[in-house]
């Protein structure tokens, strides 16, 4: 088993961006930590041209039937069923590595992974003065989300984030969250997110609920750009992705806005 892995879950319409993806990871994997990709069945013949990946079909992770953006949840959360690693740096296929990383910048020390965690404060001092160009303010839906699962777990306390990707997973975690909180309320994962649709927060909160190891926690590895107002404004300001790289080891451009292939 390793003792940790690099891991995306994919399909393909995001093809390109996964190609990406894994050039940044040949690039700067420094300790060569294995790279594991999973695609629905029917795509796995696509993806095999990242010959140092390895690939695995969604349906061995969680074969269920349901909304494609509650599946993609499930499975992001399923590795760990597969007892192929301990702990797992799960990438959205919208990211890419800027600068070299090692298997220390994920791990506190040998078995206990750094667990990315904080209050969104960048994305919110961001926000406060865009919320009429937004048409709404993230603040509000982040509190509302979160407070659902903290509710849950009886938690009254800061409203943290656990995101954005690369989120670094500790399959304990997900273990002790299936045999001490599904199992006994005869729940499946499925209604996890179907009550709320945050694989990031329900992975946080059960770690501060039952507290499977101890919590390092880290700010996000990645700058994301979470609307097409922040790229443009970098842009703008003549912002390179060697500026970016002195504080974050990569880029997420979410794909849900169109956005560019790279920075």
């Amino acid at each position: 088993m390793k003792k940790i892995v690099l891991y995306c879950k994919s399909y393909r319409n995001d093809l390109e961006r996964v190609k990406i993806l894994y050039d940044s990871i040949q690039k700067y994997n420094v300790d060569n930590i294995p790279f594991y990709i999973s695609v629905p069945q029917q795509d796995i013949t696509l993806f095999k041209i990242f010959t140092n990946a390895i690939l695995i079909p969604d349906e061995a992770l969680y074969n269920v039937a349901g909304p494609g953006w509650i599946i993609q949840q499930i499975i992001k959360s399923s590795l760990w069923r597969l007892n192929v690693c301990e702990n797992y740096v799960l990438i959205d296929s919208d990211s890419y590595f800027i600068k070299p990383f090692k298997v220390s910048d994920f791990m506190y020390n040998e078995d206990v992974p750094y667990t990315v965690m904080h209050e969104q404060k960048e994305l919110f001092s961001w926000s406060v003065s865009r919320t009429k160009e937004l048409g709404f303010d993230p603040k509000d839906g982040f509190m509302q989300d979160r407070k659902k699962i903290m509710d849950l777990f009886r938690r009254e306390s800061r409203y943290y984030d656990f995101g954005p990707t690369p989120s670094i997973w500790n399959c304990s975690v997900w273990k002790t969250l299936e045999e001490e909180y599904c199992k006994p309320n005869n729940l499946t994962f499925t209604n996890l997110i179907e009550f709320s649709p945050s694989e990031l927060s329900w992975y946080g909160e059960s770690l501060l609920a039952f507290k499977s190891i101890e919590i390092y926690p880290i700010e996000p590895l990645f700058k994301v750009f979470h609307y097409p107002q922040q790229y443009n404004e970098y842009k703008q300001q003549n912002i390179t992705e060697e500026m970016i790289a002195q504080n974050y080891f990569g880029i997420i451009l979410q794909s849900n806005w169109k956005s560019p292939l790279k920075f």
